[in-house]
């Protein structure tokens, strides 16, 4: 049963029925300020094609909450300004995946039975210490390039191949942990790692001789070969790594293997023969007076030789620009620029290719600018890369019905908007933000105009 208290007569939405209970709503729920919505039982609250938005007081009881539809995570969310503590948590879609506006809590399961991925958006997600994860794969799981992690607390006394809360790390040893706090996030580190990392913290963290076995899934490797991987660990949140190797991989289940470890930290996975010397705060590119300017600092430095430019005209195929002398070693801030004086017509895309003095060398992540002097090309997007709202302008010779679409770097459609063009210019503005990072394709169908690639930052 579901139940409502309010102290004013203003109610969103009024579910009521008895047990067993399945309840849906399309467009989404708005539990106000004031309002106490109760799930007494094992209530099944379905939403479909919509979000949810607590500002009251939520009591799960031992309800699931299950998303369905195909809607984009523009209008596929949980958000407010109210604690939302769950029991159940199950992500349904046939298309498109979830975010999150605000950090919640599972206390049971998080299951991923269809659709695309939760998005962290920065949140976060506590399981507790009796919540876990179930049914994440490579297409549907839980993200999140742009910041947030998935946290469970246990206490591992001995711990044989337990994987705490199913998130992805398993832990072996002899050794009393005490209670341990596991997070799991998915920025990249150093800007060369996967893109997934863990924060173990136990209570008692010397001596341990742990073994872990580090899971991944194929879509964080980013452009890392699976089969050089190793595992690296920093003690002081990503700032600085040690290079600890790898005692196995397993490509067919996903997961390399590190006997030995001692104490836990922060740990991550990268090219084991490139060692993570270089800790890349940001690269960023922007056009003036038609000259791109780059600009990049790095947070620490080991061992750092040059930087080299590289730029491509598709995003795939890069050529040397210039090198930039390295600071050698630092444990402060460096700041670096480079202008290239003669970008190319239309998108140019840039990295940096980082070298080491025994010649390792690590990529950057790639960033972009449009001159907007394209042959024939009518269509601009500004600001890009964005990350938030993008203008979209271009120009048509009639008045004519377009469809336009967002795809991602494997040509599935994110977002598709039916519009109507008309004849002469046309100008309208698009909201990015809720997607991750990351390479996208705008065009607008039906209207014969090149499509044009943002970055979404």
């Amino acid at each position: 049963m579901l139940l409502l208290y309010k102290k004013t007569w203003l109610i969103s939405i009024v579910l009521a029925m008895m047990l067993p209970a399945v309840s849906s709503a399309q467009g989404g729920i708005v539990n106000e300020s004031g309002t106490h919505l109760v799930a007494n039982g094992t209530v099944h609250l379905i939403i479909n094609n919509g979000g949810v938005k607590n500002d009251g007081t939520f009591t799960a009881g031992n309800s699931t909450l299950s998303f369905t539809g195909n809607t984009g995570t523009v209008n596929s969310f949980i958000s407010g300004g109210s604690a939302v503590n769950l029991y159940n948590l199950t992500l349904n879609k046939s298309a498109n995946g979830l975010q999150l506006n605000r950090n919640i809590g599972v206390s049971n399961t998080l299951l991923f039975t269809s659709g695309d991925s939760l998005f962290l958006n920065n949140y976060t997600i506590d399981l507790g210490t009796t919540g876990s994860l179930g049914g994440e794969t490579n297409t549907k799981r839980i993200t999140g390039r742009t910041g947030g992690y998935v946290q469970i607390t246990q206490d591992l006394n001995a711990p044989s191949a337990v994987n705490p809360g199913n998130i992805g790390v398993e832990i072996t040893s002899a050794a009393n942990l005490g209670t341990t706090v596991i997070r799991r996030g998915h920025l990249q580190q150093a800007g060369v790692s996967v893109y997934r990392y863990f924060d173990i913290t136990p209570a008692i963290n010397s001596g341990l001789n742990a073994t872990v076995n580090f899971y991944y899934f194929q879509n964080e490797l980013g452009i890392i070969s699976e089969s050089n991987l190793g595992m690296f660990s920093s003690s002081n949140g990503g700032t600085s790594w040690t290079n600890i190797g790898e005692n196995g991989i397993e490509q067919t289940l996903n997961y390399v293997t590190k006997n030995g470890i001692s104490q836990f930290d922060r740990l991550t996975l990268a090219n084991i023969s490139t060692p993570l010397a270089v800790s890349l705060l940001y690269l960023k590119a922007k056009l003036a007076d038609h000259q791109t300017l780059l600009n990049w600092a790095t947070a620490t430095e080991s061992g750092n030789d040059h930087f080299k430019i590289e730029r491509s005209a598709n995003g795939r195929d890069f050529v040397f620009l210039a090198s930039v002398p390295g600071a050698g070693n630092s444990s402060s801030i460096q700041y670096y620029a480079y202008t290239d004086k003669n970008p190319m017509a239309g998108i140019n895309y840039y990295r940096l290719k980082q070298v080491d003095n025994n010649s390792h060398f690590t990529y950057s992540s790639v960033v972009m600018v449009n001159t907007g002097i394209n042959q024939g090309q009518l269509m601009t997007v500004y600001p890009n890369p964005a990350s938030g709202n993008i203008k979209l302008s271009f120009t048509l010779l009639k008045n004519q019905e377009c469809l336009l679409q967002i795809t991602d770097m494997n040509g599935k459609i994110i977002q598709s908007k039916a519009i109507r063009c008309i004849a002469g210019l046309n100008e309208m503005e698009l909201s990015i933000a809720a997607l991750p990072a990351g390479f996208y394709t705008i065009s607008v169908a039906g209207s014969g105009l090149k499509s044009i690639p943002v970055l979404k930052k």
